[in-house]
Formats: C-alpha cells, sequence, structure tokens
C-alpha cells in the first residue's frame, strides 16, 4: 500500500491537472482574502477591534464570497478532479491486471490511493490557510491569539475531511464506472444535487413529513422547518457549512 502511496502522491504532483487546479483555486483564495482584508481593514479604522477579529478574514466576504463559501462550494470538485480516474484510468489502460497479479491486495490499491489524494488535500489546504494567514498578518496587522489559531487547525482538519469526502465518492464512482466521462459525470451530478437543489428536496420531505395546513398554526410551521432543516443535512455541503460557522464565528 505504501508503494502505491508513494507512486500516487508523485503522480499527483507533477501532474499538469494538478498544477493548474492548484494555481487557479490559490489565486482566487488570495484575491478574495485580499479584497475581504482591505474592506475588514477600512472597516476597523478609527474604531476598537472586537474579539477573533483574524477569523473575519475567512468568513468576511470579498468582492463575491468569504473563503469558506469558496472551499464549502469548490472544494467538492477538488476531491473530484483527484478521485473520478483513479480506478477506471488503470483499467482502461490495462495496467490495473499488471497491478492486481502482484502480490498485493485489491483494498491495498484503493487504500493507497485514497491516501495519496488526502495527502495531496491536506498539503494543498494547509498550505492555502497559511498563506492567507501570512496575507492577513500583512494586511490587517493583527496577531491571532491562541483560540483563533486552535479555531483554524480545527477548521483545516474539517475541511481536509470535507474535500476527502469528496475524493473518495469519485473513487467509488471509479470502480463502479468503466468510462472516464460517466464517473466525473456522476460525482459532478451529485455534487449540484447536494449543492443547488438540496433546499427543494428538503422542502418536499418537509412537506410529506410535517404538512402544514393551518399557516397561522405555529406548532405545525415549527414542526415543519425542523423537518426541513432534518433533511438538509443529508446534504455534505450544509453540514460543512454548519460546522465552519461554528468554528469561524464565535459569537
Amino acid at each position: 500500500m505504501w508503494t502505491i502511496f508513494r507512486k500516487e502522491l508523485s503522480d499527483h504532483f507533477t501532474s499538469t491537472r494538478f498544477l493548474i487546479t492548484f494555481a487557479l483555486i490559490l489565486m482566487v483564495a488570495v484575491v478574495t482574502t485580499y479584497t475581504a482584508a482591505t474592506n475588514l481593514r477600512q472597516a476597523l479604522e478609527g474604531v476598537a477591534k472586537p474579539s477573533h477579529v483574524f477569523l473575519l478574514l475567512f468568513t468576511t466576504s470579498g468582492q463575491l464570497f468569504s473563503l469558506a463559501q469558496f472551499i464549502a462550494f469548490f472544494g467538492p470538485l477538488i476531491g473530484i478532479i483527484l478521485g473520478f480516474d483513479a480506478i477506471n484510468r488503470e483499467r482502461n489502460d490495462n495496467t490495473l491486471s499488471k497491478l492486481i497479479s502482484q502480490p498485493i491486495f485489491r483494498d491495498a490499491v484503493i487504500n493507497g490511493k485514497f491516501l495519496a489524494g488526502v495527502t495531496t488535500i491536506a498539503l494543498m489546504l494547509s498550505s492555502m490557510v497559511l498563506l492567507i494567514t501570512g496575507l492577513g498578518l500583512l494586511s490587517v496587522g493583527v496577531v491571532p491569539g491562541g483560540d483563533e489559531a486552535g479555531r483554524l487547525v480545527v477548521y483545516l482538519f474539517v475541511s481536509i475531511a470535507y474535500v476527502s469526502f469528496w475524493m473518495g465518492l469519485a473513487i467509488l464512482f471509479s470502480i463502479l464506472f468503466r468510462s472516464l466521462a460517466t464517473s466525473a459525470l456522476a460525482a459532478v451530478a451529485l455534487w449540484i444535487f447536494f449543492s443547488f437543489f438540496i433546499g427543494f428536496a428538503a422542502s418536499l420531505v418537509a412537506g410529506a413529513i410535517a404538512p402544514v395546513d393551518n399557516p397561522r398554526d405555529p406548532r405545525q410551521v415549527v414542526a415543519n422547518r425542523n423537518a426541513e432543516d432534518a433533511a438538509s443535512l443529508a446534504s455534505p455541503v450544509v453540514l460543512y457549512s454548519q460546522a465552519t460557522s461554528t468554528i469561524l464565528d464565535p459569537f
């Protein structure tokens, strides 16, 4: 497994696809954080600085969205890009049969590829958070405290687990489907559903479980709302957004 891990890790770091994806995501994240830091610095001029001001770099919206919203929305694409062709590419290139013919377990192949992807994601997100932290120190001039640093570490681990989940899902589709396009489309379709249509689906489920016959009845309205919130938790995007808002917004 460790041999496959080292080989896949080397392939990730030397592939043009990874370098282009990482450069694009890093550029957008840095620009978003820079605009957020500029707006934050202007808002803090002449006023008493609140506590946990450094965390506002990750939650304050720039021109379009904040860094936390950017990772929640585009993070799954990183995992899908890293995992959608992990197995079926080997199968189409006729290298999977040669690999399995060696004294190696099949689960070791999958585990090695998954661990290589997790390591790549961890290095990518860690470098992004560290770079944005340095950018925030230069632009805002506020040093993060111990509580803020701890929250950033927890946020980093949650983000790695979130993106790794989507990569594992993409690897599963690469096992189930022989075609590269089919596995990629299946993962992207699931991401689109959980990102854009989960609210509509949760509303339908809530209407079936706890319908509101009388809009003036607060008990029915509250029960419907609770059912909708519970149904929306089936989306990893919603779970990640709620987790990051709790971690990065202590107020």
